[in-house]
């Protein structure tokens, strides 16, 4: 057993992502003193749907935050949780969860015909078309597949505040989650009793809506316990979506001259505003605590292609030593296409993708080059985006702060920097956001205002003149673009 200091208050960090869920000791300066992963688990009915077997879920939580906390002599003074979004847990009338349907779970899309009719009107309730990859649509294929389960969901909550049902016996939902039901009127921030009818799910009792950073007192002291907390007097703080997380890591609650990076799963650009803009080639959605909107571009790429490539064909190099063979201004002629983001105005266009190089064959090409493109190929795709937003906006953006695992690489920041020609600044324990998100998070709600907790830039890219990357830019765009055309 480890005795750190106790002068400090020490929280419970947990963020439950889609592949896997990570939970962290944090002390109120910043410091990680330990950081847990578990992967998730998801199970498959008969019909391709998907469920979180929640005893299961919950047991996997229970075991790694104990492996947290069993070396630390502590008491844990607040824990706040991240959720992906589009994961919701349904619960029977005793407020019993009875399973989990992950964001993955598409069985909702076999129905959507079903409600064409009324696309236009719950598109101009919600900023988003009818999906399976909503909470209404995926209980309306439940109540299609599985009826004999849909008629034991009395209500729901969300994946991070899930937490408060189990510590605080609340059942709430911060609107960051709310906004991604398809029953919540984005524009008046409340439950919409139209979209409830159209959907069918008038017999759903609703859970209440609390902002991110109320603060509970924790009522269930045996689960304290099955976590590993010996103290009774640790707080519960609502925390909410993952994105919205990860950018309060990065960008103060009322800036909105900065775009926020979160490279990881997907590498969505992010932006706060405080009016809505409805727009088919973003994404709307609402803040934490619902005061602001949040626009959402996605490049359609995930740096897990890079991880996967490097793992392909060179399991045993370090990313440091794949990059230093990539010259900025000297980029070879090959070009990768791993992006699924549109080039056309057409919803139908196919998109194709691969590793693309003038031919003949080359005998001189090595692995490194071909992972260097992919490199490449989603720095461009980030910046494509970047450009766009910019355009859409109309307003000079500042810089942009980036977070996330994608951010290991140092090329793909310095592409963006230079394509778009804005600073990229990357801050410490950039590869934890929501994580860190948690932590601003229970700093803010007990009024912790410590200077040496203000987070550090651990990297900053400038852009640098380059017409070789420029014109190598323009070639990536013009072969996505024939990809698309020749494949129609």
């Amino acid at each position: 057993m480890v005795n750190i200091m106790n002068n400090k208050d020490f929280y419970l960090l947990i963020d439950v992502g889609t592949g896997s869920s990570r939970v962290a000791l944090v002390d109120e300066d910043r410091k990680i003193y330990d950081i847990q992963h578990v992967k998730n688990v998801y199970q498959k009915d008969n019909f391709g749907g998907m469920f979180i077997d929640f005893k299961l879920f919950l047991n996997n939580l229970e075991i790694v935050t104990k492996r947290v906390l069993e070396t630390f002599d502590i008491n844990i003074s607040a824990i706040t949780v991240s959720g992906a979004r589009q994961t919701f847990f349904c619960l029977n009338k005793n407020k019993k969860v009875i399973f989990g349907i992950p964001n993955i779970d598409d069985r909702g899309n076999r129905f959507v015909s079903k409600y064409s009719k009324f696309q236009q009107l719950v598109f101009d309730k919600t900023a988003r078309n009818i999906s399976g990859d909503f909470l209404a649509m995926k209980l309306a294929g439940l109540r299609e597949e599985r009826p004999e389960l849909f008629h034991k969901v009395y209500s729901f909550t969300s994946l991070s505040e899930l937490f408060a049902l189990l510590f605080c016996d609340k059942c709430i939902i911060e609107p960051s989650q709310a906004a991604e039901t398809q029953i919540f009127n984005l524009f008046e921030k409340c439950w919409d009793p139209e979209l409830i009818s159209i959907f069918q799910l008038d017999s759903i009792s609703l859970p209440e809506l609390v902002a991110s950073q109320t603060i509970y007192q924790i009522t269930n002291k045996d689960l304290l316990r099955k976590f590993g907390i010996r103290n009774d007097d640790c707080k519960f703080i609502v925390g909410g979506a993952d994105t919205q997380l990860a950018m309060k890591a990065v960008l103060p609650d009322n800036e909105k001259n900065t775009l926020c990076l979160v490279s990881g799963t997907t590498s969505p650009i992010n932006l706060r505003t405080k009016t809505p803009d409805i727009n088919k080639d973003h994404w709307l959605d609402l803040d934490l605590k619902g005061n602001n909107y949040v626009l959402e571009y996605n490049p359609g790429v995930t740096g897990l292609n890079y991880e996967k490539a490097k793992k392909f064909f060179l399991p045993n190099s370090s990313y440091q030593s794949i990059e230093e063979t990539v010259d900025l201004n000297n980029i070879q002629n090959i070009f990768a296409s791993f992006t699924t983001q549109s080039f056309l105005k057409k919803n139908n266009a196919r998109k194709y993708g691969g590793f693309f190089i003038s031919p003949p064959f080359p005998d001189s090409i090595t692995k490194e080059q071909l992972i260097g493109a992919i490199a490449l190929d989603i720095g461009f795709s980030i910046a494509r985006k970047v450009k766009q937003l910019k355009r859409d906006q109309n307003f000079n953006y500042k810089s942009i702060v980036a977070c996330g695992g994608g951010l290991n690489s140092r090329i793909i920041p310095q592409v963006v920097a230079n394509i778009t020609d804005l600073p990229v600044k990357v801050y410490e324990n950039f590869q934890e956001p929501s994580i860190m998100g948690c932590f601003e998070v229970i700093n803010s709600a007990l009024n912790k205002n410590n200077q040496s907790s203000i987070s550090k830039v651990r990297f900053e890219y400038y852009p640098q003149e380059s017409k070789a990357l420029q014109d190598s830019f323009e070639v990536w765009e013009n072969l996505n673009l024939s990809i698309i055309q020749n494949k129609e």
